[in-house]
């Protein structure tokens, strides 16, 4: 009875759009946690999840941790609406990211429902680097 109390107070921590917009980015991007990720996601949003996952990381472990770390988190809401919009500033191996993260109040609980980067955060160089990064990896999937 005690440790189902504890987690009804943790619960009660991360249902705000900036505490499930935090918990959703750490576990998604850093921990690699998707199932937790996809408890703080709408249904798209999990189909989402689940569809990149199967298609970039086929149910290969990650060993190697980069450095994460969320560095701001700042919500816009309106008094008493079912909508949010996060702005998460966040470092992943010493690169500054920038998410834009919707998220929706169903049945009293904060759920992400979109993520969108920010536009002026990938320039062509950088769009060419992930493409050649994405396309060793697919040659190193494809030699096993």
């Amino acid at each position: 009875m005690l440790a189902s109390c504890a987690n009804e107070v943790k619960e009660k921590k991360v249902n705000t759009p900036m505490g499930v917009a935090r918990i959703w980015l750490e576990n998604y991007y850093h921990h690699n946690d998707y199932e937790l990720a996809k408890q703080y996601s709408t249904d798209e949003t999990a189909a989402m999840i689940d569809t990149i996952k199967t298609m970039i990381f086929p149910d290969q472990p990650t060993t190697e941790k980069v450095a994460f770390e969320v560095k701001n988190v700042q919500c816009k809401q309106v008094q008493g609406a079912d909508e949010a919009e996060c702005t998460c500033k966040y470092e992943e191996g010493n690169e500054p990211y920038t998410e834009i993260i919707q998220l929706v109040r169903k049945e009293g609980q904060w759920l992400v429902s979109a993520i969108q980067a920010d536009e002026n955060l990938l320039q062509d160089e950088d769009i060419e680097k992930m493409t050649k990064d994405f396309e060793k990896t697919l040659d190193r999937l494809l030699e096993q």
